[in-house]
């Protein structure tokens, strides 16, 4: 009898820190180690966007995105397509002057999401973390803006007629 107690306590206590597992946000380190998550507790939208050193477009948006994420309106995360660690990817987000944080990993396989085949990409992520657009080729910061406001008007309206 006290052993079946024990198990159904330890059974309990196990399906409990599942739960609890289950309900923390998804996060990914940044450069310096800082904890990022995908999904947003203030219901920002997310342009996650991947390139590389030697792609020419990417070079090109960059500062589009520079002053996407300087505005604080839309987060804004880099992802280097060639997978660099440590002090290279340092250099390379530094020889880019990206001024948005850039993550050590993709968090893609987390979305289910297939990597980019063209470069650059951007992947639209709504303010609850799922992927909901993905760009391919260079954009604008009006271009993301508009992009993102149609997006958030279309699951605005979804949500009222839902509710």
């Amino acid at each position: 009898m006290r052993i079946t107690r024990t198990l159904e306590y330890f059974l309990v206590f196990v399906l409990l820190g599942a739960l609890v597992a289950c309900s923390k946000p998804v996060t990914f380190a940044d450069l310096n180690g800082n904890p990022v998550a995908i999904a947003s507790e203030n219901g920002q939208w997310l342009a996650l966007n991947f390139w590389a050193e030697w792609c020419d477009p990417c070079r090109e948006e960059i500062p589009e995105l520079n002053e996407l994420a300087n505005d604080g309106q839309v987060r804004v995360l880099g992802v280097d397509f060639d997978n660099s660690q440590g002090e290279a990817l340092i250099k390379k987000a530094k020889a880019l002057d990206i001024r948005f944080p850039v993550l050590r990993e993709s968090p893609l396989t987390v979305l289910n999401e297939p990597p980019p085949q063209v470069l650059p990409a951007t992947y639209i992520i709504s303010p609850e973390g799922k992927v909901v657009s993905k760009l391919f080729g260079p954009q604008t910061r009006k271009s993301l803006e508009e992009q993102i406001h149609k997006l958030s008007k279309h699951q605005l309206q979804e949500t009222s007629s839902n509710g």
